[in-house]
């Protein structure tokens, strides 16, 4: 379900019976990008993108560990939080990976919540138990 500022629904989109939802945002294009466990895969963990009308437009499933959220830029690339594996993934619009923009190596916690802030080129990581670290990602 999508709502707007006041709370309403404005759209209610049907996903696919094997999606279990963790995380979903509308794209630049009206289509949302859904972090979610693949029933039928032994609940491994994709991201697809999904029109209003829920058909899947594309998916990627790998390499990612447990995925809880995800945040989107005004040029379709999408942040993916890799919990399990302490990282970061850049997707493109195609849902191909670009590569690890924050790895294991920069978090000393498991990512759990993004926020890109396009202007400022900050992407803020919500840490499980560690509070919020801040990251400058350069002109994607």
């Amino acid at each position: 379900m999508q709502f707007d500022a006041d709370g309403d629904e404005v759209t209610r989109v049907r996903l696919p019976d094997y999606m279990d939802p963790l995380h979903a945002v509308e794209s630049p294009t009206g289509t949302f990008i859904v972090s979610h466990k693949n029933t039928r895969l032994n609940n491994q963990c994709q991201v697809s993108e999904i029109n209003t009308e829920g058909e899947v437009l594309r998916q990627f499933s790998g390499p990612l560990g447990y995925a809880p959220h995800i945040a989107v830029d005004s040029h379709r690339n999408v942040f993916a939080a890799d919990f399990d594996n302490r990282r970061i993934l850049l997707l493109d619009g195609q849902l191909a990976l670009r590569h690890v923009i924050i790895d294991d190596h920069q978090l000393n916690d498991m990512p759990w919540r993004l926020c890109y802030m396009e202007q400022s080129g900050q992407l803020l990581v919500g840490l499980c138990f560690s509070g919020v670290a801040v990251f400058d990602v350069p002109q994607l």
